[in-house]
């Protein structure tokens, strides 16, 4: 019986109404460089598999992943650079990243998705405890209390604030102790392969994988494409997550 459901925030629970392509786009453009979010979009992702996959066999030989507020924007910041560089944007100006965080990481850029309130409310209504496992900075309670979703929460476990990210075994630890349940008992749901399924289930615990699409992270490309998940394992609402925790009684 599943007696928790951890959710991750980002293209899990809520979006960015300007998306991080479109927000590189824009700045770009301004810096003299005129592009496209699509544009943005597949030359970050022309790096990401490979990369990825270069990430998950550090993880399998045992990598460990610190975090912290820096990690967070450091993290965006190196992607940023790559970016500038390819079209030709100077990268020694500190100020695009700063304008990038600002439109992008800011509380009004943020809606949570239409049908999470009616699926966090059903997974409730079944007696089932819900927390938040988010790679995210500290700040991430408020973006909560924006939302409109903490008072749908029973905890929330911020890797900022843990000092660890997934896919680390040690934050899903730390979220399993939260819960008060053992691996069986849980069951994961977010948008990322490495981070969400690989990292859930070295944890013991069930694994959702999150698409949504249009709305997704990389809206062109399916997080699921080319990796060995199988179709049950994909959800695109709350309303799929439910009808999985039925299903596991």
């Amino acid at each position: 019986m599943i007696r928790t459901v951890l959710l991750d925030v980002g293209w899990t629970l809520a979006y960015p109404q300007r998306s991080m392509w479109e927000i590189f786009a824009d700045l770009c453009t301004e810096a003299g460089a005129p592009t496209t979010a699509l544009a943005c979009e597949q030359i970050l992702r022309s790096v990401w598999g490979p990369s990825q996959e270069q990430s998950e066999q550090r993880f399998r030989a045992g990598a460990q992943y610190p975090d912290s507020d820096e990690e967070f924007y450091t993290a965006f910041a190196g992607l940023g650079r790559f970016l500038f560089a390819h079209l030709g944007v100077p990268t020694d100006d500190a100020s695009l990243m700063q304008r990038f965080m600002q439109r992008f990481w800011t509380e009004a850029n943020w809606v949570r998705f239409p049908d999470v309130t009616e699926g966090l409310q059903a997974l409730r209504a079944r007696g089932v405890r819900l927390g938040v496992l988010s790679n995210a900075p500290s700040d991430l309670p408020r973006f909560l209390d924006h939302l409109g979703l903490s008072p749908h929460l029973d905890f929330v476990v911020v890797s900022a604030i843990e000092g660890v990210k997934k896919p680390d075994r040690r934050i899903f630890e730390a979220a399993l102790s939260r819960a008060e349940a053992r691996p069986d008992e849980v069951l994961h749901v977010g948008d990322m392969y490495l981070e969400d399924v690989i990292g859930g289930r070295a944890a013991g615990v069930r694994t959702l994988l999150m698409e949504r699409g249009a709305r997704a992270l990389f809206p062109n490309y399916r997080e699921s494409q080319g990796r060995p998940i199988d179709a049950e394992s994909l959800v695109t609402d709350l309303i799929q997550v439910l009808d999985h925790v039925r299903q596991l009684g």
